[in-house]
């Protein structure tokens, strides 16, 4: 299946992109979208993710999801963005 993938703010900095379309296989989750990312696209950004260095709020098709293990679908849309900050 495949999947659009946004890197917006520091994502994108990181990535050094901010569009990619990702070849996952059926019933592949955020996990193994992240993989991939770091497979095909930036080390950095997995490693990051992973050891809790890079913090990104995930949003699927628009909404939220901050589970790893999220079954991800044909044709879904995934935005990396930096978490909203206030004070």
């Amino acid at each position: 299946m495949r999947v659009t993938v946004v890197f917006l703010a520091r994502a994108g900095q990181v990535t050094g992109k901010h569009l990619a379309k990702i070849e996952l296989p059926e019933d592949a989750t955020i996990n193994d979208l992240l993989e991939e990312i770091g497979r095909k696209i930036s080390r950095r950004f997995y490693r990051g993710v992973k050891e809790g260095r890079l913090v990104f709020t995930i949003f699927v098709n628009g909404k939220p999801v901050d589970e790893p293990g999220y079954k991800l679908k044909e044709g879904d849309r995934v935005v990396f963005t930096t978490p909203e900050m206030g004070g």
